[in-house]
Parts: structure tokens; sequence; C-alpha cells
């Protein structure tokens, strides 16, 4: 039984089930036939239409399984086929696996026989070939030998003269080192010579204040040369300034530009640090650097106070303290750091002499740009001269130009009265034939070159205006 069969057998079971229950609803519960009748009839179309459209599932059921089929039978042929070929291959695999087994046997017996004749060959032309280099290297050494006797003969005389040189220079350090040695002793000598001198000045300065004052101001006089200045030009030493109520007399002024002077006190204590030189342990050490540096700041309190500034006329308003040594001012520093810096507050300036040379650099260039000034001065001064000179020079420019278009002018009215008045009739003489009239009286032409006036603020400088 097919597919549509079943459906047509189904379809009407469903219809005759539709009647019975319409029959035994309508038995039960009387109805209007009519209506249920036309519920029947499209539920009957209903169940028509579904069936052909089953039908139509069904023929389309029934093409695919006659294509199914024709699909399987294809692929039973082709699997037949690719059974036969894998066959076929397996027995061609066998096959060359055995024809692969025999030819290895061939080769390998092929192989020992010439690999032996051959190793026979190369021992026979490997042997002839030895003794004939064995032979021939008998006779390269024996060559090479002799060339590298011939090349190490000069290398060795060469080797004899160096060490011959050697020698002499040996000799020669020799004499050398004794030199040194002697310079050496020398120096030793004059070095004890420059330490005792250094502690005979070390003794001077601790016995007498004045000889520390004095060193002092040698000290800062010398630094003061160093520096290019002259004594009685650029600084003075121990001038007396007198006062109402105080006498000063400072170690040095320097003049600085501007017309104002720099006072320099040279008289800074150092008797404790020179005591700190011959002291044996640390701790005495310690204790006097410290006095140093307490007696360097009673200095500058002292020179602070004093006030230079507001005593003698154009003085600065700070003084210099100088130092006549490094070293001590960077030990008092160590031990005082705040010193530097209170000094400043005090208006007083610690120099040492590295220090002042800069110092005196700065007054220096103070003094150039003095005069840059005063040139500059001079050359606005000169320039307002020129100004007002070639202002002069272009009125009478101006002046000389005028003179010269009224002079144009006139020139050009005598020619025009000269050429209609005069000429005229002095022509007529050479018409008449008068003797000695054959020359022709040459034209007088006017002047017609125009005057080129200078202009205001472009070629000359003009103090009135053209008229």
């Amino acid at each position: 039984m097919t597919m549509i069969e079943i459906l047509a057998v189904a379809l009407v079971m469903l219809a005759v089930g539709c009647v019975l229950g319409w029959w035994l609803t309508s038995r039960n519960q009387p109805r209007d036939l009519s209506a249920e009748l036309a519920v029947s009839r499209e539920n009957l179309a209903k169940a028509g239409a579904r069936l052909e459209a089953a039908a139509r599932d069904s023929a389309e059921l029934e093409k695919t399984k006659a294509d199914l089929s024709n699909l399987n039978i294809e692929h039973a042929g082709l699997r037949a086929t690719l059974e036969a070929q894998e066959k076929a291959s397996a027995e061609k695999t066998e096959q060359l696996l055995k024809l692969r087994e025999e030819l290895q046997a061939q080769f390998k017996l092929l192989a020992n026989d010439t690999l032996k004749e051959n190793v026979d060959h190369f021992l026979k032309q490997a042997t002839q070939h030895f003794e004939n280099q064995k032979e021939l290297t008998k006779s390269e050494h024996a060559a090479r030998t002799k060339e590298i006797e011939a090349l190490v003969k000069p290398l060795g005389d060469t080797l004899k003269s160096y060490d011959v040189a050697l020698k002499e220079i040996e000799k020669a350090r020799d004499e050398s080192y004794g030199g040194i040695k002697q310079a050496l002793n020398t120096i030793n000598a004059q070095h004890g010579e420059v330490k005792t001198v250094t502690a005979n000045l070390v003794n001077a300065l601790r016995a007498s204040p004045k000889t520390r004052g004095r060193w002092g101001e040698e000290t800062l006089r010398r630094v003061m040369e160093m520096s290019g200045m002259v004594e009685h030009s650029d600084f003075e030493t121990e001038k007396h300034f007198r006062g109402e109520d105080v006498s000063l007399r400072p170690d040095a002024l320097i003049h600085v530009s501007g017309g104002r002077t720099i006072v320099i006190d040279a008289k800074a204590p150092i008797s404790a640090y020179l005591d700190a030189l011959n002291v044996a342990t640390d701790e005495e050490r310690e204790t006097l650097l410290k006095r140093h540096a307490s007696q360097l700041r009673e200095r500058l309190a002292n020179l602070s106070s004093k006030s230079y500034w507001e005593k003698i006329a154009g003085s600065t308003d700070c003084v210099v303290m100088f130092v006549p040594g490094d070293n001590f001012v960077s030990a008092a520093f160590e031990r005082d750091p705040d010193l530097f810096e209170d000094a400043i507050k005090s208006r007083v300036l610690i120099c040492t002499p590295t220090t002042f040379i800069a110092l005196a650099k700065a007054i220096s260039y103070g003094w150039r740009q003095e005069k840059l000034a005063q040139n500059a001065m001079d050359v606005a001064r000169l320039g307002k001269e020129l100004y007002a000179r070639l202002a002069t020079l272009g009125d009478h420019v101006s002046d000389l130009g005028k003179h010269i278009n009224n002079a144009a002018k006139k020139y050009n009215a005598m020619v025009g009265s000269l050429e209609s008045n005069v000429m005229p009739h002095a022509r007529r003489f050479s018409e008449l034939g008068v003797e000695g009239t054959a020359q022709p009286i040459a034209e007088i032409r006017e002047v017609d070159t125009v005057v080129r006036f200078p202009q205001q603020n472009r070629d000359l400088l003009l103090t009135k205006t053209r008229e």
C-alpha cells in the first residue's frame, strides 16, 4: 500500500468520523442542518486540499527514492573500481620492493669490488706521490734553509748593533740617573732651606704682632701689583684721615670708577692659626683653629664698627678685610660656616690673594666701562658738532644752488635778447659781403640744465627751506 492510498483511507475515515459525530450530535442536540452542512463541506474541501498536497509530496518522495537508488548503484560501482585499483597498486608496490632488494644486492656486490680496486689504486698513487714529495721536500728544505740563513744573518747583525746601542743607552741612563739624583739632592737641600726659612717666618710672625701686620701689608702690596695696579695711581697705602672726633688710617685705598674708593684692611689676626701648626695633638689643634675663626669674627666686627663708608668721602659702602692666605680663610670657614654670610651683612668683604685678584679684575673692568662711557660721551659731543656743521654746510649748498639757478636764468635772458636783437643785425654783414665776415657766427644756445637742490632730511641737513 502506497503513501497516497494510506492518506486517502485516512481522509475517508476522517470524513466518516465527522459525519458520524455530526449525526450523533444532531440526534442529541438538534441544530440548524444547513449550517452544519456548510461546515462539513468546508472541512471536506480542506481535507481535499490536504489530500492533493499529500499526493504531491508523495510524488516528490518517490522521485527522491529513485534518485537515491541510482546513487547507491553508482557508489557501489565506484567502490568496486577503487578496490580493484588498490589491489593493483598493492601488487605493483610488492613488485617494486622485490626489485629494490635485488638492485641493492647487486649494487653492494659492485661497490665492494669497485672500492677494493679504487683503494688499491689510491694507495699505489699515494705511495708514489709521497715518495716524490719527499724528494722534493728535501731539496726545497735545503734551499729554504739557505734562504732563511741569508735572511737571519742581517737580523743577527742588527740585533748585535741593537745590543751595542742598548749598552750605550744603559750607560747614558746611568749617567742621567746620576744627574737626576744630584738634582734631587739639590732640591732636598733647597727644600730644607725653604723649610728653615718658613719656620723662621712662622716664628717671626708668632713672636711679633707688628711683624704679622707688616707681612700682611707687603702681601697685599704684591697682590695689587700682580693685578696690574700702580701705587699712587690705582691705589694708595697708609693714608691718614683726621676728623673732629676720629682718626682713621686704613692700610690701603683702591680708586674705582666714578670717583669712589675701596678701603682695604690687612691686619687680619693669624696668631692662633700659626700656633695650631706646632701643637702635638688634634684636640689642641682644633681648639686653636676655632680660636682663629673667633679672632677673624672679632676683627670683622671691629671693621664694621668703624664705618669707613660714613667717615671717608667717596668710600664704598663696604670695607675689604684682606687675609694673606687662602688656608687661613678655609680653616676659619670650616669651624665657623656662617662667618662669610655674617661678614657680608656687616659690610665686610673677606678677601684672600686669589679672590682679591678677581676683585682687582672687576675694578679694572669698571675703569674700562667708565672709559667707554666717557668715549661715548665724547662721540656724542662730536656728533652734535658735526650735525651742526653739516646743517650749516647744507644751507650754504642750498644758497649756492639758488645762485646757480638765478645765474642760469639771467644767462638765458641775455642769450634770448642777444639772439633776437643783436645777432640778426650782425648776420646782415655777412649777407652784404662785408670783408672779414665770411666765417658764420656760431649759434648761442640757452642753458636748459636744471639745478638739483638738496632735499630736506635726505641729501643734506638744511636748517631753512629752499625759496
